[in-house]
């Protein structure tokens, strides 16, 4: 009996000690994205941009995608890359207010790992590119509306 616990107790440890702590990316969004962004994800006007209508509309292409990854709230964040990703993922699916494009594809864990370790320093400027260059793209398609 003696030997059963003491085998019970060292595979528990083990497991214990192969398996990393992990929120939900409902209850990381709350933990670390909510203060700033609001329950809504909708922001502080002229403080914290919503993410309402950017995140989805950026994910759309590279330079949007490494921006998400860069901006210095995601990148210096205390999440794993494979947590980050998983937040990304949710909040596209949760929190916006655009539709996924057909072709929307999942942030990954490699690609949150291969941007994140250079934080942006002038996220305004990049954001307001960006913004840009989706405006001009959404004019050149009939029907679509201008990114906010």
């Amino acid at each position: 009996m003696r030997g059963r616990v003491a085998f019970a107790a060292m595979a528990l440890s083990w497991a214990g000690a192969n398996c990393a702590w992990s929120y939900q990316p409902a209850v990381n969004f709350q933990l670390n994205c909510m203060g700033c962004h609001l329950a809504d994800g909708s922001g502080e006007p002229g403080r914290v941009p919503s993410i309402r209508r950017s995140l989805v509309l950026f994910s759309a292409t590279p330079q949007g995608r490494e921006f998400v990854i860069r901006v210095p709230g995601v990148a210096q964040s205390p999440l794993s890359d494979e947590d980050t990703a998983a937040l990304l993922n949710w909040l596209a699916r949760n929190l916006s207010d655009l539709a996924l494009p057909s072709g929307f594809a999942d942030y990954s864990a490699a690609e949150i790992q291969k941007s994140r370790s250079r934080p942006l320093t002038r996220v305004s400027v990049m954001r307001a590119r960006l913004m840009k260059a989706a405006a001009s793209a959404s004019a050149d398609q009939p029907g679509a509306g201008s990114p906010r």
